[in-house]
């Protein structure tokens, strides 16, 4: 009787331990009629990574690029108007009547 109640319990004992490996749990649901799906939650190991670091790739340094600036375009002031006067216009000037005798 002894020895069957040293196994119950060690098997009381093991049993969560063997669940909690196998990713039970305690759920919950609330039904809908309709079929509902939601993700699970896969978790991923990911374990140490051997690799071959061959370093970082070469940087090439050249010169600074040039840059040309246009030749300044001058503009000459336009010349001031210069008026000219009209030349005078001859005065037609009538001569007086001779005089009555």
């Amino acid at each position: 009787m002894l020895k069957k109640l040293f196994l119950a319990a060690l098997a009381v004992i093991i049993l969560p331990l063997a669940s909690a490996q196998a990713g039970g749990g305690v759920r919950i649901g609330v039904g809908f009629g309709v079929p509902y799906y939601r993700p699970y939650y896969h978790p991923h190991y990911y374990g140490p990574r051997v690799g071959v670091f061959l370093g970082l790739p070469p940087v090439y340094v050249g010169p600074p690029p040039v840059y040309v600036a246009p030749a300044p375009v001058y503009v000459q002031p336009a010349p001031a108007p210069v008026y000219v006067q009209p030349a005078p216009s001859p005065v037609y000037v009538q001569p007086a009547p001779p005089p009555v005798k």
